[in-house]
């Protein structure tokens, strides 16, 4: 019977550990606020239509660093998430967003 409450105190120990990681630490709500910014001047930027190759080269390099920065967000990877959403912050404001 003790080998039985052994076992299972360190499955539901795992279990545990295993749902604590997986939902991670809570982002900042500086950096939250910082994603949806750069989200709806995204959809704005991407809404002009722009068609010049110049300024679409721009859009799309500021969608891969908000890409990237969407991952590292996920990920738990607060200071690259910032990072990244500041540099596609950035490039739309060169596009006039």
């Amino acid at each position: 019977m003790m080998r039985v409450l052994t076992v299972a105190a360190i499955i539901m120990s795992i279990a545990g550990s295993a749902s604590a990681f997986a939902a991670g630490p809570n982002p900042p709500p500086d950096l939250v606020q910082l994603e949806r910014e750069v989200s709806l001047k995204m959809a704005h930027a991407r809404d002009e239509g722009f068609t010049d190759d110049a300024r679409r080269k721009t859009l799309a390099d500021a969608q891969a660093v908000d890409a990237e920065g969407e991952k590292a967000l996920t990920g738990g990877e607060f200071e690259r998430a910032e990072n990244d959403f500041l540099k596609a912050k950035v490039l739309l404001h060169n596009l006039g967003i």
